[in-house]
């Protein structure tokens, strides 16, 4: 059995990276609230918009991470949404 590590948080304006690494199921979750926006179709825009950056970055095996986001990420374009997210993402990416 891996030695497990606590849950780590990195906080940005934006959004919450909670993630576990070595974690014994590895995935993305995303968490958008009605707070964030009442419309389902921004919601599931932005889950959209996170999964795709998410998969295009070479991410470590076995890592569970979970995006936490908030209101003020609506507004950010894909290029912004995409820089948070490599800045967040930066202890999980391959060396």
């Amino acid at each position: 059995m891996a030695a497990y590590r606590s849950e780590r948080v990195i906080h940005h304006p934006a959004l919450t990276l909670k993630y576990i690494e070595p974690a014994r199921r590895s995935g993305l979750r995303i968490v958008v609230g009605t707070k964030v926006s009442k419309k389902a179709t921004e919601r599931n825009q932005l889950k959209r918009r996170l999964r795709e950056i998410w998969r295009s970055l070479p991410i470590v095996p076995n890592v569970a991470a979970t995006f936490y986001t908030k209101s003020t990420v609506l507004p950010l374009s894909f290029a912004e949404l995409k820089a948070v997210v490599t800045r967040l993402a930066a202890p999980l990416i391959k060396k």
